[in-house]
């Protein structure tokens, strides 16, 4: 990890109205954590955000908050070997932090605000064919009838892969799927249509949510078809390719947006002509095969 030693510095004469600060970099991560678990922050965002802060306390979590500069943030951030977009997470996390700490009153100036971030370049999400999706969903069809089930959904759906692990049979209704705003990412309820070619696969059977460690499910089918198939598997793939060809096939950003509980902003900066017309008219028509 070789964090180094941290430079501790003398803190400054506290400013006219605000108390002479007391609290430690880890005093201050502990309740910076638990204000945002009382305040009904999801687990994964919770264990996201504990990851980064772990990272920055480790080394310095003695250092009084206010002793910490500008200097020592771009020195961490620099000196870890982290690719650009993840130094501008972690970063991201930590001014988060120090914002909480500056609105308490524990701090007048956010020593992070002042990082010069480092410039990621845009890249286009992956995405699969719709040969792909089809092999794919074939290959969980023989392999698990839940997995097959909850793959349709994530395909035709775009749910995010949080969503669609707390989906349950009873927000599966005869016309869309229900996303609560307890199980959103944006806390905000959407319904999504269930397209034919769902309802189809929907038809085959199976049980939501999958059952057993989501991790080790997900880590062994994928491993099962990285050697079974030629299939390359890639993070969120699946609602990539559920807004790639929404966007194509419907020509409607605004819906497109409704149905993925995004911006448009958001699909126009990384779907639009991602795909052809002809390739998403192929997506939507992918059915299962008949069996003999």
């Amino acid at each position: 990890m070789g964090q180094g030693p941290f430079r501790v510095q003398t803190p400054p004469p506290a400013p006219p109205g605000l108390s002479q600060c007391v609290l430690t970099v880890a005093g201050l991560t502990s309740e910076f954590l638990r204000v945002k678990a009382r305040a009904g922050k999801s687990d994964r965002y919770l264990r996201a955000l504990r990851n980064s802060l772990i990272k920055f306390v480790t080394g310095r979590g003695n250092v009084p908050i206010n002793a910490v500069t500008v200097y020592d943030v771009e020195k961490w951030m620099n000196g870890q070997g982290w690719s650009a977009r993840t130094r501008r997470g972690y970063v991201a996390d930590v001014r988060t932090m120090f914002n909480f700490a500056v609105k308490r009153g524990h701090l007048q100036i956010n020593p992070a605000a002042g990082v010069e971030l480092p410039a990621v370049a845009s890249v286009v999400p992956g995405i699969h064919t719709p040969e792909e999706v089809a092999t794919v969903l074939e290959f969980a069809r023989g392999y698990d009838a839940h997995i097959c089930r909850a793959l349709a959904v994530r395909y035709f759906t775009g749910l995010r892969s949080a969503e669609a692990d707390r989906l349950a049979e009873a927000a599966i209704r005869d016309r869309h799927i229900e996303v609560t705003a307890e199980n959103s990412k944006t806390r905000r309820r959407r319904l999504v249509t269930i397209q034919p070619n769902l309802r189809a696969w929907l038809a085959l059977g199976g049980v939501l949510p999958v059952r057993g460690c989501k991790s080790n499910v997900w880590r062994d089918f994928t491993a099962s078809l990285a050697r079974h198939t030629e299939v390359v598997w890639s993070h969120n793939v699946t609602r990539h390719s559920f807004c790639s060809y929404h966007l194509a096939a419907f020509q409607n950003a605004g819906q497109t947006a409704l149905q993925a509980g995004h911006s448009e902003a958001m699909l126009f900066h990384h779907y639009r002509e991602v795909v052809s017309p002809e390739a998403a008219a192929e997506f939507w028509a992918i059915v299962p095969k008949p069996t003999r």
